[in-house]
C-alpha cells in the first residue's frame, strides 16, 4: 500500500474513532485497544448511524493489525459517512490530500541540514559564566552567577522521583476511575431475558426464534435454545417478538430505561402461551424407543387412536428436507401416524416446523423436519 493511502486510513482510523466516543466516551482513544463488547458497541452505533456492518474479522484485520491494502471502496465509504463525508472516501480524500501534500513538502524542507552556525563563541561565553564549587557539602553544586541559581543535583533527582511517583499514582487513580465507569455502564446496559412456560411457570428449553426491532435500525434476529439470553442496548425502548413451533407468537414492547431506573438486577421474565396441539405432536413423536418391551405394541396403538382423533382427515401433511434435490414430501394422514409411532432413531430428531388448527379444533397443517445427525 502506498504511503499517502496509509496515512489516508489512520487518519480515518482517527476520525471513526472520535466519531464513537462521541457517544460512549468512557472506551479506549485508542481503536487497537478495542475488543469483546467495545467492538459489539461500535458495530451497533454503526448500524444505527449509517445502517451499515463490519465483521469482527474485518476489524481485527484492519483495525488491529497491520494490512497491505486498504479495505473495499464500500467499507471505505461506509466508515467515512459514518464520520460525517455524505459523499464518502471521495469527499474524505479531497479534505485531507491536499494537506497531505503540503505536510510531506514541510517536511522535507525542514529536514534539511542547518550549516555554517558558529556556536563556538556562545558556547565560550557560557562556560565563564558556570564555576563549580564544593562549598564544603557531599553534594556538587552548579552555581550560574550571571543568573544567580543554585541548583543542586541530589535534590533535582530527589525532587523527580516524587514527582514520577505523584504522576504514577494519578494514572492508577484515572485508570481505576475509568474502569469503574466503563463496568457500571456495561451493567446498566446489559439486560437478561429469560421465557416461561404460561401454564407450567417451568423455563421453556424448546427452540424460540426471537426478533428485535428498534427504532432506526435493522431487525436483529436471535435463537434461544436454554430458555434466557443476554442482549446489550443503550435505547430506552425496544419490541420483541418470539416465535416457536410449541408456542404461540408473542410481541413485547420493552421499557428499558425503565429497568435501568428501578436500580435492580437488569432481568425481565416473560410467560409464553403454548400451542397445546403443536406440544402433543411432539410428545407423540418421542418416549416409544425408551418404552419396556412389553408395553410398546400396547403404547403405539394407543398413540395411534389419539394421533387419528388430533388430526383432520384432510390435513395437509408436508415433510421438509435438507437437500436440494428433494426439497418437500407431502404425507397422508395414515403414513404420518404410522411413520411417527414407529419406533425409529429418526424420531429422536423430529423437529415441528408449523402446525395449524382449524375451527373445528383439529389440526389440519403439519409441517416436519428430521434434522440432520450432524456427529
Amino acid at each position: 500500500m502506498k504511503g499517502q493511502e496509509k496515512i489516508l486510513f489512520e487518519q480515518l482510523k482517527k476520525e471513526v474513532t472520535q466519531t464513537f466516543l462521541e457517544d460512549f466516551p468512557t472506551l479506549n482513544p485508542d481503536i487497537s485497544k478495542w475488543k469483546g463488547l467495545d467492538i459489539i458497541y461500535f458495530q451497533e452505533h454503526l448500524r444505527q448511524k449509517v445502517r451499515g456492518n463490519v465483521s469482527e474479522k474485518w476489524f481485527y484485520t484492519y483495525f488491529k493489525s497491520s494490512f497491505e491494502k486498504l479495505p473495499r471502496i464500500d467499507m471505505l465509504n461506509l466508515l467515512t459517512q459514518y464520520c460525517g463525508y455524505k459523499r464518502g472516501w471521495t469527499e474524505f480524500q479531497e479534505k485531507y490530500q491536499s494537506k497531505i501534500s503540503q505536510d510531506n513538502l514541510t517536511s522535507h524542507v525542514t529536514n534539511e541540514p542547518l550549516i555554517n552556525k558558529t556556536v563556538g563563541d556562545d558556547k565560550k561565553n557560557f562556560l565563564e559564566n558556570v564555576e563549580v564549587k564544593n562549598n564544603g557539602y557531599d553534594d556538587e553544586t552548579i552555581q550560574t552567577e550571571s543568573l544567580g541559581i543554585n541548583v543542586s543535583k541530589n535534590k533535582n533527582h530527589s525532587f523527580g522521583i516524587k514527582k514520577l511517583i505523584y504522576i504514577l499514582l494519578g494514572l492508577i487513580a484515572l485508570l481505576v476511575v475509568v474502569f469503574s465507569v466503563d463496568k457500571y455502564y456495561e451493567y446498566r446496559n446489559t439486560f437478561k431475558f429469560c421465557f416461561y412456560d404460561a401454564d407450567r411457570s417451568s423455563l421453556i428449553k424448546s427452540k424460540l426464534e426471537i426478533i428485535i426491532q428498534k427504532n432506526g435500525v435493522s431487525p436483529e434476529y436471535y435463537t434461544v435454545t436454554n430458555g434466557c439470553f443476554t442482549y446489550r442496548s443503550s435505547t430506552d425502548t425496544l419490541k420483541m417478538t418470539i416465535s416457536s413451533p410449541m408456542y404461540k407468537k408473542e410481541s413485547f414492547v420493552v421499557g428499558l430505561k425503565e429497568i435501568r431506573d428501578k436500580g435492580e438486577e437488569n432481568n425481565r421474565n416473560f410467560k409464553l402461551r403454548p400451542d397445546d396441539y403443536a406440544i402433543m405432536l411432539y410428545y407423540y413423536s418421542t418416549g416409544v424407543n425408551d418404552a419396556d418391551e412389553n408395553k410398546k405394541s400396547q403404547l403405539i396403538k394407543q398413540r395411534k387412536e389419539e394421533l387419528n382423533k388430533l388430526i383432520a382427515d384432510d390435513a395437509l401433511i408436508y415433510q421438509v428436507y435438507d437437500n436440494e434435490l428433494f426439497g418437500v414430501e407431502v404425507l397422508d394422514k395414515k403414513k404420518y401416524i404410522d411413520f411417527m409411532t414407529t419406533p425409529t432413531t429418526s424420531l429422536k430428531n423430529y423437529i415441528l416446523i408449523n402446525s395449524q388448527i382449524n375451527k373445528n379444533k383439529k389440526i389440519d397443517l403439519i409441517k416436519f423436519k428430521i434434522q440432520k445427525n450432524e456427529k
